[in-house]
């Protein structure tokens, strides 16, 4: 006798869905920059995944570099709320009057203000989020956040540092990246020793911005020409400049150049003799003078 076995086989599938992302408390911009006295705006975001009501924010920074002058709470959403002040940190709280849904919400904005204590130049601080800083459901229950940091520059240049010889003057062409955005209104050239290296003309340019400014002569700032008006350079993106030098300025001898607040990159360098050279780049600070 026989007897027929029958194997049943089942297929489990098992699927695995994407984590959704988690909800996130953020500066716009995350990077700003001031002039020493000056202050800037900057605003404080929340991109909310899942449902809350209120937050307290634990804010600090660097108080020899920066300080902040005022909060102004976003009071159609959050009625609610408060600021305390402390050298070097801000306690911030915030409440709506019922839960609010997933979505983007302003909280505030901040001023911050270049203070630069430290004797002159230029500084950096982070706008750091530190414990307890937190989101709460209409529970008091907290809610899963990500905190992402924001960077301030006081005085912040883009600057070669100084460069070497062989110098002669000529037509510089190139683009610049910086990493922080940087406020300009002031080119500064490197001269070589016992010579008047300058820069005679020079434009910065993209889709979005176009400025040049004129050298002046042998005025008592002639190391220095100075734009129209003040302008940004902002973080990541990529501009174009032209660059004339008269004299014997000093120079990079190199295609590009990284600095500590984004690149330079050499085009094409046409000297006075009319020779050209594709990694000369002229020694010069960028900012606000």
């Amino acid at each position: 006798m026989c007897t027929a076995v029958l194997v049943l086989g089942m297929l489990i599938v098992i699927t695995v869905s994407a984590a959704a992302a988690e909800t996130e408390v953020y500066f716009e911009p995350q990077d700003v920059s001031a002039r020493f006295c000056e202050a800037v705006e900057v605003e404080l975001l929340l991109n909310a995944t899942a449902e809350f009501q209120s937050g307290q924010i634990n804010l600090t920074y660097d108080p020899t570099c920066a300080n902040v002058t005022g909060w102004k709470r976003n009071t159609t959403n959050f009625p609610l709320g408060g600021r305390e002040h402390y050298d070097g940190s801000d306690w911030i709280t915030f409440q709506a009057m019922d839960p609010l849904p997933t979505g983007k919400y302003m909280l505030g904005t901040l001023t911050v203000r270049c203070v630069n204590a430290r004797g002159g130049g230029s500084c950096e601080t982070s706008l750091e989020f530190v414990t307890p800083s937190e989101l709460f459901d209409h529970t008091g229950e907290t809610v899963a956040a990500t905190w992402t940091d924001g960077t301030f520059g006081c005085n912040r240049t883009l600057d070669t540092g100084h460069g070497t010889y062989p110098s002669i003057s000529g037509m510089h062409n190139g683009t610049i990246k910086p990493n922080r955005t940087i406020e300009v209104q002031k080119l500064y050239t490197y001269p070589c020793a016992g010579t008047g290296g300058h820069t005679e003309y020079a434009r910065i340019w993209n889709s979005t911005l176009d400025v040049n400014a004129t050298w002046e002569g042998y005025e008592e700032d002639w190391h220095n020409i100075s734009f129209d008006v003040p302008f940004s350079l902002v973080a990541g993106e990529t501009y174009n400049y032209t660059i004339k030098t008269g004299s014997y300025p000093q120079i990079h001898h190199e295609s590009e150049l990284p600095t500590a607040t984004g690149w330079v990159n050499c085009s094409e360098f046409t000297d006075a003799n009319g020779r050209t050279y594709y990694d000369w780049i002229p020694a010069i600070s960028l900012g606000m003078g």
